[in-house]
């Protein structure tokens, strides 16, 4: 079998072309759903290497697998969607996700072009999804009501197309904005459910007969206290998040209103705390709005669940990290509290996204700019790809799902449930 170093020199054999194609596809900036010029792009690059493709995949994915049609099955996994710019004009890549795109590219023309997977009994297929940013709910529910999705993200819905049944492990990354070091392994995401609830009443006069109302705002506003107590029952090492917000207040300054719209994320780093926390919140709600005389209506819809990942595939994560950088440039199990759609993969299989820096600005922001491309574009690729190759090439090295159909009916069970 080809050594490593030969199969890692492909990557730095095609550095400008990496080049050009990252900066092609930040400026190719698309929100999910609508990535239909990004998903030309990769789909014209397939076509141009001779690799065949599913394309259309929950309306804009891709997926392109190479080598065995059978034996053992690694996902690398990228998103392509964008996010609207701040100045409220155009679109922007300000969380990296094309980086993410220029990587999985990058690491399938590199095992293309060596020939290494035809010499294992392995696949890897690169799944380029959709919609990873729980945004433009408007758009996507109404995809949903025509009945061309079934969930918002773009993962939910490759999941239950059956896009990862035969998935071993799943292998992603994601920028960071740690300007110090160069690569985080093992980090966590938060899982979260989006709630909403309305607070129905009964309006009065407020300065003539205030008694004969049934004031909406006043059941929000206690719920909203109860919740800041709740917060304070959880260990802070579970993550939780509860930052609940009044959304609607209907009527007007001398009118008891008899609607009000409370909505939160509730946020946690592992399912146990997020399904009990959703259980305490939707208590915390209903009793509040009973003591009060008012009726009160909770809408859950369905968020992401909490990354946790292998580590055993961390441990040979980090060991190619280490031949680019020391020891102390690789930060281990950050916490974070963000959420991603990655956490429902790691749900059903082993699943890993590690980190790496190289970006300036903030995420989410108009300032986002790739700074380091040697280390997003190059360094990070070759991670990806050494640890693909010592996977296929020591069986010991090698993940497996389990129960993987039980979990998936259980998985989707708890999305039709909450949307």
């Amino acid at each position: 079998m080809i050594g490593k170093e030969d199969l890692l020199s492909y990557i730095e054999k095609e550095k400008q072309e990496i080049f050009n194609r990252g900066e092609e596809f930040f400026q190719c900036a698309e929100l999910g759903f609508c990535e239909v010029h990004t998903s030309k792009k990769i789909t014209d690059l397939l076509d141009e290497w001779g690799v065949s493709y599913l394309k259309d995949v929950a309306l804009t994915g891709v997926v392109a697998t190479i080598g065995k049609k059978e034996g053992y099955h690694i996902a690398v996994v990228a998103d392509i969607d964008a996010l609207p710019r701040k100045s409220g004009t155009g679109r922007i890549h300000s969380c990296g996700h094309s980086i993410q795109t220029t990587m999985a590219l990058s690491v399938l023309k590199a095992l293309l072009d060596s020939n290494v997977l035809e010499q294992t009994d392995c696949r890897v297929s690169f799944f380029f999804t959709p919609a990873e940013e729980f945004i433009d709910f408007e758009y996507r529910d109404r995809l949903i009501d025509q009945g061309k999705l079934e969930f918002r993200s773009g993962k939910q819905n490759m999941i239950a197309l059956g896009c990862f049944d035969d998935v071993d492990c799943a292998l992603s990354a994601h920028a960071n904005g740690d300007v110090d070091t160069k690569f985080d392994i093992g980090s966590t995401l938060a899982g979260f459910m989006a709630k909403k609830a309305v607070f129905v009443g009964k309006a009065a006069h407020s300065g003539a007969a205030p008694h004969l109302g049934r004031n909406t705002l006043h059941g929000a506003t206690l719920a909203m206290n109860g919740i800041s107590f709740i917060k304070d029952q959880f260990d802070p090492v579970k993550g939780l998040r509860l930052n609940p917000v009044l959304t609607e207040c209907g009527g007007s300054v001398n009118v008891i209103p008899d609607c009000t719209v409370l909505e939160t994320y509730v946020r946690a780093n592992d399912n146990e705390t997020l399904l009990e926390a959703c259980e305490r919140v939707d208590a915390c709600l209903e009793h509040c709005a009973m003591a009060l005389g008012l009726q009160c209506v909770i809408l859950n819809s369905a968020g992401y669940l909490p990354l946790k990942q292998s580590s055993q595939v961390n441990k040979i994560i980090k060991e190619n990290m280490l031949r680019f950088c020391r020891a102390e440039e690789v930060i281990e199990n950050p916490v974070s509290g963000a959420s991603g759609d990655v956490g429902d993969l790691s749900f059903l299989i082993p699943t890993v996204q590690f980190g790496f820096s190289g970006i300036t600005g903030r995420f989410h922001d108009d300032n986002f700019e790739v700074s380091d491309k040697e280390n997003c574009y190059i360094v990070a690729a070759k991670v990806m790809l050494g640890t693909i190759y010592d996977m296929i090439q020591d069986k010991g090295n090698r993940v497996y799902s389990k129960n993987f159909m039980e979990k998936k009916e259980e998985y989707l069970n708890l999305l039709r449930k909450n949307d």
